[in-house]
């Protein structure tokens, strides 16, 4: 049994790291070399995990087209095997590996491209929420207790800042349309990205709301987040703007639970 573990493992080492050691193990014959004969798994295991990427970054694919994409990924392949016996995993270090490669054409692109594709995955595989709070619970919290109020969000939340169109370009892939012109902001965009009914969404934020999002997820409560949001909303609005910004993030099945000073 022993022998067979080790076997198996000099077999892992040639599929992912190429090692040839692995050859000696191999018979070869006069009608088909001990490489000859492997070469077929070892390029094999290669084309299902680049069908696995390409399935996790549509966009990407599309915008490289099959070829170019297919050799990056070869070279991608080599730098950051898969170490995870599940292939859903293949594709972690691909925005890493993508902002590695500073003298590639449109890698600045490619990196928000394949971050943003990437991360919509995670926030699909992201855990279940103990509960999703509703509209109708907001009339359970007592009035007095609105100022020390503290908003849990959901396992599934995430956010990225872009400059580029990235979800337009990741939309039409998905959609399978034409892909618009790449478009670059000069101004950093804020997008949120969760998942509601186990699908994947997202939305551009105004920085105001961006803040505060970012500030509730580090445990500033209601009256916090009304004195810091006064930096761009007047004193007259700004609980309107903070209670409509938290109705929207209900309503977007953000927000896991709404925390009191007695929680």
């Amino acid at each position: 049994m022993n022998h067979l573990r080790q076997l198996q493992l000099r077999f892992q080492d040639y599929l992912t790291d190429d090692n040839q050691a692995f050859f000696k193990d191999i018979v070869s014959t006069e009608d088909a070399l001990a490489e000859h004969r492997l070469a077929a798994y070892y390029n094999a295991y290669r084309i299902r995990l680049i069908d696995c990427l390409e399935n996790d970054f549509k966009g990407f694919y599309e915008y490289l087209g099959t070829s170019n994409f297919e050799l990056l990924m070869l070279d991608y392949l080599k730098i950051y095997p898969s170490t995870n016996k599940s292939v859903r995993w293949i594709g972690q270090n691909l925005p890493r590996f993508i902002a590695e490669q500073t003298e590639m054409k449109d890698w600045q692109f490619l990196y928000e491209l394949c971050q943003f594709e990437w991360t919509q995955g995670l926030t699909f595989d992201a855990s279940e929420a103990r509960q999703i709070f509703k509209l109708d619970d907001m009339t359970t919290i007592p009035a007095e207790a609105w100022p020390s109020i503290r908003i849990q969000f959901q396992p599934g939340m995430r956010w990225l800042d872009l400059h580029w169109n990235v979800t337009q370009i990741s939309i039409a892939a998905e959609k399978k349309q034409p892909l618009p012109e790449k478009n670059f902001s000069e101004v950093e965009i804020r997008w949120l990205i969760w998942r509601k009914k186990f699908t994947p969404n997202w939305r551009s934020l105004e920085v105001h709301e961006a803040w505060a999002i970012e500030a509730a997820l580090n445990g500033a409560n209601f009256a916090e987040l009304c004195d810091g949001l006064l930096e761009w909303i007047d004193a007259e609005h700004v609980a309107i703007t903070a209670a409509g910004f938290l109705k929207q993030w209900i309503a977007d099945e953000l927000v896991e639970e709404i925390l009191t000073a007695s929680d």
